[in-house]
């Protein structure tokens, strides 16, 4: 146990914030148990069960889970498609973003960072399907980025992405509402924790089980990180860090690790917020009524159903008939009478209700399908589509007022830090060119945006609006038959615009200074050509005046 980085007073009040976090979350854990019994396909850490426990065993209609997977899958796909090289780094000032090397930083920059994010061994993918899914169940996701440490001499690079289950992860927020500190609850055996940070962090319990070959032996222990209230940029410990990073076991009260970040490790999105919400409403979470009826009206028309093709029967007399074998074959005596009339009949059963009791079903389905944005996502996916893509895109521009309620909260709150990070992280491992001299000189640090399928609906409404512009006066040039109307178009201002505006790659493009270059190039060859055509021309002027003189001399 290191005895530098133990301190009680901070140990309580690490404490007491675990305790006020957990008070202010209580209320919303029946909801999010609510939620664990209906999506029985998660972790369900808010549901505790035994072994093999099953969950969802009230569930009759599986619309809302097969929505939930299609929102998590169609979502990935749109914010972090693996097809597609996404992440655009720019910079605030215009003057930067003209200069030809600060753009081929940027291009260069975000393709490291789509290379190192997307590789095998980070798992990002496994982890942002799952930060979508729990999006969608419980309105609010942490995700924790980092750079691989050694476990037992074992070398590890590269970073990783792990999506954290929400049942073990308390948030709090700063004045202006962002997230700003994570408190992690964990359950680890002291097995677990020498792996992770070596036996000479551990405490004297935690040793005294690995030499009692305890090491199965489970301890509790709270991750820490938040603003560190005693940064200091000299001392060259945890107290150099922007965000501090203390890891406490709660049973001794005592450090186990305190170290820190220059930023936040851990991103947490959150849906939709209303005003004063803490933590985000889901998709799931909205439509819990809906779901609970849904279930309920499938639970009884399949009863309905079961009564409509395996009726009761009724029959006015017995007759002295103890038994009737309905199974397929059988025979029962005294059911019919001497004319062939069958006496036993079927119990009406409500069947002639069933397509209006259907019908409703859907109706709550079709509800539900909606608030997880399946009409949103079928605009990407239907493969019978027949408009241009200027429809496309001014379709897609109108269908993004769905997405605007979390699209933007998305990522600011999510991809921003995290790329934020993954960057700063890159740039130090040396994983990524040194930022340009005049970017260094201006005191400037990459944005990020993102070149996807949101970005690209924010855009949409521009390109459009310039791309019919130039169908308008294409037709009236057309119509008039003079070309002199087109003189409007400043197309030298319009390609490298709209270029940027769909995410054309700056290295496709060519430079303004290449482009004058060769049109200098073309208009000096244009020139010679005409200059040798005219040299031409005069040649055989001159040959022919001077044959008609040799003509007129004989």
């Amino acid at each position: 146990m290191d005895e530098s980085i133990q301190n009680e007073e901070q140990a309580k009040c690490d404490i007491r914030d675990f305790g006020r976090l957990k008070a202010e979350r209580a209320p919303w854990e029946n909801t999010f148990r609510a939620i664990d019994e209906r999506f029985p396909s998660g972790a369900g850490g808010f549901v505790q069960k035994s072994p093999g426990g099953i969950r969802g065993g009230a569930n009759f209609d599986s619309t809302h889970i097969t929505a939930l997977a299609r929102f998590a899958a169609a979502g990935v796909a749109i914010t972090t498609p693996e097809e597609k090289l996404y992440i655009r780094p720019r910079f605030a000032d215009p003057a930067l973003n003209r200069l030809r090397d600060v753009q081929l930083w940027c291009e260069e920059a975000g393709r490291r960072l789509y290379d190192i994010r997307h590789a095998p061994h980070t798992g990002f993918s496994v982890s942002a399907n799952e930060d979508w899914d729990q999006l969608g169940r419980y309105g609010t996701s942490p995700v924790w980025s980092e750079a691989r440490d050694g476990v037992r001499g074992v070398r590890r690079g590269g970073l990783f992405y792990r999506c954290l289950h929400l049942s073990s992860t308390y948030i709090d927020i700063d004045y202006s509402g962002i997230v700003n500190l994570c408190v992690r609850y964990m359950v680890k055996t002291a097995d677990q924790l020498e792996d992770q940070f070596g036996r000479e962090a551990l405490t004297p319990k935690m040793i005294e089980a690995l030499d009692d070959k305890k090491g199965t032996t489970e301890f509790e222990v709270i991750h820490w990180i938040g603003p560190n209230r005693d940064y200091d940029a000299e001392p060259m410990d945890w107290r150099r860090f922007p965000v501090a990073s203390r890891y406490l076991a709660l049973g001794e009260k005592l450090y186990v690790r305190r170290r820190g970040f220059h930023s936040m490790p851990i991103s947490v999105s959150r849906h939709v917020t209303s005003a004063g919400e803490k933590y985000g409403r889901s998709p799931g979470i909205h439509m819990l009524p809906n779901i609970e009826g849904a279930n309920a009206m499938r639970r009884t028309t399949l009863r309905a159903g079961h009564k409509a093709v395996d009726p009761a029967l009724v029959f006015n007399d017995d007759n002295g008939i103890t038994k009737i074998a309905t199974k397929p074959g059988g025979l029962t005596a005294g059911l019919m009478d001497e004319n062939g009339r069958i006496l036993v009949g079927r119990m009406p059963g409500g069947e002639a209700a069933l397509p209006y009791a259907r019908e409703d079903l859907n109706d709550e389905r079709e509800i539900i399908r909606t608030e997880f944005l399946e009409d949103f996502y079928k605009i990407l996916t239907d493969p019978n589509s027949r408009m241009t893509t200027t429809e496309v895109l001014e379709v897609m521009a109108k269908q993004g007022i769905l997405v605007r309620p979390f699209a933007g909260r998305y990522a600011m709150e999510k991809q921003y830090p995290m790329t934020n990070r993954d960057l700063e992280l890159a740039l130090d491992a040396g994983q990524i060119a040194p930022l340009p001299p005049a970017v260094v000189e201006a005191g400037a640090w990459p944005i990020i945006d993102y070149e996807n399928e949101l970005a690209a609906m924010a855009r949409a409404q521009e390109t459009s609006k310039t791309m019919r512009f130039n169908e308008v006066l294409t037709g009236l040039a057309n119509a008039s038959k003079d070309g002199a109307i087109l003189d409007w178009l400043n197309e030298d201002a319009m390609v490298p615009g709209m270029a940027e505006e769909i995410g054309v790659r700056p290295s496709y493009v060519r430079s303004p200074q290449e482009v004058q270059a060769i049109r200098a190039a073309r208009q000096q060859q244009q020139q010679m050509t005409e200059q040798s055509q005219a040299a031409l021309q005069n040649a055989q002027a001159y040959a022919a005046m001077a044959k008609g003189n040799q003509l007129a001399a004989a």
